[in-house]
């Protein structure tokens, strides 16, 4: 197959070799990059003074790797917390920087971080929030309901790549894209906006391929009427999915 891929790099790079690995012909186009965001340099203050009854939460890999690079540029260490994170990769990313054994669950949506037990009995103990600009509204005010002084810290901003001229989109037709992956619902709406209306039919007859049941159903309330639900951004995950509509369309 000839997947679109999309995501930032160095994930884009990464996924479109495994794609090849597969046997795949992928078209890479990263439509997303980030830059440090509004709080970044506040983070380090906002930090000091965590306890161990304390909390930090990341919501993205790039929330780890930002947070990570706005403590070392102030000569400040990770302080002794207790961490969560949003999904394998995010936990896999602190792990990396130094932050091993932070809680991940099952459930990588914001309503799988408030079901944890240990977020359930918050009296008078803080939470720090790392996170990009905007998303996980659902975070701070259940946890604030249950008694914890949350903070957010937009330690990052996602950049979304703009195409006025349509260049973009007719690239992709003429490379004879026939699938599409999208890791995040910020992604999906964007290239929604990209295609012009002469190209909006053939982007939503494309196959998706997505990350979460949350983005499938924004998929196909935006008019996809092919979405495959990889459950999960990893890209073993990613290619599983589009192997099995490989497999079954051989078979039809």
């Amino acid at each position: 197959m000839t997947p679109l891929v999309v995501r930032a790099e160095p994930q884009a790079a990464s996924l479109s070799q495994a794609l090849l690995a597969a046997g795949h012909q992928p078209v890479t186009s990263p439509l997303l990059s980030f830059e440090a965001g509004a709080e970044f340099d506040r983070l380090p203050a906002l930090l000091d003074g965590l306890s161990a009854r304390d909390y930090v939460i990341a919501v993205s890999v790039q929330a780890v790797h930002f947070a990570d690079n706005a403590l070392k540029q102030q000569g400040h260490g990770w302080p002794k917390a207790n961490y969560i994170a949003v999904g394998d990769a995010t936990g896999k990313a602190f792990a990396e920087v130094g932050v091993p054994g932070a809680a991940v669950p099952d459930d990588p949506r914001s309503e799988g971080i408030i079901s944890l037990p240990a977020l359930q009995q918050l009296a008078g103990r803080r939470v720090v929030i790392l996170r990009g600009n905007g998303g996980r509204h659902l975070i701070a005010p259940t946890l604030m309901q249950r008694g914890a002084l949350v903070d957010y810290c937009e330690v990052y901003r996602r950049c979304y790549h703009k195409d006025s001229s349509g260049a973009l989109v007719k690239s992709w037709q003429s490379q004879d894209v026939d699938s599409i992956i999208i890791t995040s619902g910020g992604l999906l709406h964007h290239i929604v906006q990209l295609a012009a209306n002469s190209a909006k039919d053939w982007l939503l007859s494309r196959l998706l391929i997505v990350p979460s049941i949350r983005v499938a159903i924004e998929a196909r309330e935006l008019g996809f009427t092919q979405v495959i639900n990889a459950e999960g951004a990893s890209n073993q995950a990613l290619i599983a999915a589009l192997d099995e509509r490989k497999r079954n369309d051989r078979q039809d």
